[in-house]
């Protein structure tokens, strides 16, 4: 469980994110979600595979939280939270996913 700091440019972002994981465009929708929402955690395949007990994305995101980052459900409520990053996550994977065709 990596922890990145927060790109401050779109475009840095999206670089290093896809330079990472190019052949991966959840993985690298999810890491550019977290970055865009100012999360300053990263996941790679490992995270993955850990969280792959989990039916659903928004789960695997709420138990990844609780698990690494409690804090943050102290200030926002898990579901709102979860579906937040999901959204932001299906912007970047539309984004990348067009890029790879």
């Amino acid at each position: 469980m990596n922890h990145a700091s927060v790109a401050t440019h779109v475009s840095a972002r999206t670089a290093r994110v896809g330079a990472d994981h190019s052949n991966d465009p959840h993985l690298s929708a999810y890491n550019a979600a977290f970055s865009d929402l100012g999360l300053r955690f990263r996941w790679d395949h490992a995270t993955l595979d850990i969280l792959s007990e989990f039916n659903s994305e928004a789960a695997r995101i709420t138990a990844y939280i609780e698990r690494f980052h409690a804090h943050l459900h102290r200030a926002y409520d898990p579901d709102f939270l979860a579906q937040l990053i999901l959204q932001k996550k299906a912007q970047y994977f539309s984004e990348f996913a067009a890029l790879g065709d």
